[in-house]
């Protein structure tokens, strides 16, 4: 009996050694330079492949969580936000276990070395960055296939382009507003002088 609760205690210790690994994009999440943030589950990772890829299905079937966010560097200041947080960033425990330069985006996947199950990703473009976090399994040797694969997001997808047509409509309106404006101050000065 002392010898099963001496094992228990050491099981026990051992897993609480272990420190769990928190996401780190709740902090950049923090600093609101982003323009999407999606956190997915395996029900949403379903509805995701909509066209029943058998290659999404196979690396994305262990996954637990899914945390993404973009950001869009339509402002410099963004570019240095994100640059002050991925400083504060310790990933000198982790390895590089996939990197690539597919169509001018950098592509690069960390993991924590000696541990499995959670990744970190990063996808940097001219126009922005997409990074995410994953709790669960991943087949990494499906990403090449995946990159290629006409994967149809689905309401996510649809979430995704109407939130781009709202943006883009309310930046119409809003430089409709300013010609506007511009014009009744010109006929303002206009009556003014006369």
């Amino acid at each position: 009996m002392r010898l099963l609760i001496l094992s228990i205690f050491t099981l026990f210790i051992f897993s609480a050694c272990e420190q769990k690994i928190e996401d780190p994009l709740k902090s950049l999440q923090e600093k609101k330079i982003h323009t999407l943030n999606l956190n997915l589950y395996p029900s949403n990772l379903k509805m995701v492949n909509s066209n029943n890829d058998p290659n999404f299905e196979e690396a994305t079937k262990d996954i637990k969580k899914l945390h993404v966010l973009q950001i869009q560097w339509d402002d410099e200041s963004k570019k240095a936000e994100y640059a002050e947080w991925k400083s504060k960033q310790d990933f000198t425990e982790w390895e590089s276990i996939f990197t690539a330069r597919i169509e001018n985006a950098d592509i690069e996947i960390k993991a924590p070395e000696g541990r499995e199950g959670i990744l970190y990703a990063s996808v940097d473009t001219k126009d922005g960055l997409f990074v995410g976090f994953l709790e669960g399994k991943f087949d990494i040797s499906q990403v090449p296939a995946l990159m290629k694969a006409d994967l149809d997001l689905g309401p996510i997808g649809d979430f995704i382009e109407d939130k781009e047509k709202k943006k883009q409509q309310r930046e119409k309106w809003q430089k409709m507003r300013n010609e506007m404006n511009e014009d009744s101050t010109e006929v303002k000065s206009d009556s003014i002088q006369e």
